[in-house]
């Protein structure tokens, strides 16, 4: 075997990704929660049937952005807790046992969403889109997946909060903004029924996220992850 043959004999290197995925997981990051700001500041009030029949674009809207959210929001959340589990990574565990759950659970009100639109578009009369919206609300899988909804993504981002501020990878005051944002959420929704302050809410996930991903495009692609293997 001569020089040249050996040297043809070594494996070629692999592509390096590591750096196109710190930036795709960046853009992700805060686009779901984004999204779902703008959902709660626009989506149709009760009664739902009279609200999408006065004003339809506004669903149309919310639609559009539950697509964002529907390929956006769980792999956001799996890249901001991939950035924190070498730091913290039972704490990141729970985090994530909480989180992702409640996120993909999110398909539930997409599914209503889209079923309150296909009524409108079928000609269903207000009082026929509310009967149908109970009764789909009604359903075990719906009641289930809601559940988990709300419990996921409340709970998992207060533990977001908390594994960012034990890890130290933000600002203090920023894990801070994360762990209150959805209970300010819930209390937005639940308590003072006030689509400004459920922005804020979100808006404030959103803002805490994109600071995550500024530390995701700073990290060193070898504290990222392990190198593509020859």
């Amino acid at each position: 075997m001569n020089a040249s043959t050996a040297v043809d004999a070594r494996p070629r290197a692999r592509a390096d990704l590591r750096t196109f995925d710190r930036l795709l997981a960046a853009i992700f990051m805060p686009f779901g929660p984004a999204a779902a700001a703008v959902i709660r500041f626009v989506i149709p009030s009760e009664p739902v049937g009279e609200s999408v029949t006065a004003d339809p674009g506004a669903q149309r809207l919310v639609l559009v952005m539950g697509i964002v959210i529907t390929f956006t929001m769980v792999p956001g959340a799996y890249a901001a807790l991939r950035l924190l589990r070498r730091r913290a990574p039972r704490l990141t565990a729970w985090t994530a046992a909480f989180l992702v759950p409640g996120y993909l659970a999110m398909i539930a009100g997409s599914g209503m969403d889209l079923a309150t639109m296909a009524s409108y578009e079928a000609g269903f009369s207000p009082t026929e889109m509310d009967r149908l919206n109970e009764a789909v609300w009604a359903l075990p899988t719906l009641m289930v997946l809601g559940g988990v909804f709300v419990i996921g993504h409340i709970v998992g981002t207060v533990l977001l909060g908390i594994t960012m501020i034990a890890t130290r990878v933000t600002a203090v005051i920023v894990g801070v903004a994360m762990a209150v944002s959805q209970p300010l959420h819930f209390v937005a929704l639940v308590v003072f029924h006030s689509r400004v302050l459920d922005l804020i809410a979100w808006g404030t996930t959103a803002v805490c996220m994109g600071v995550l991903a500024w530390h995701v495009l700073r990290t060193p692609n070898d504290d990222w992850d392990l190198p593509a293997s020859l």
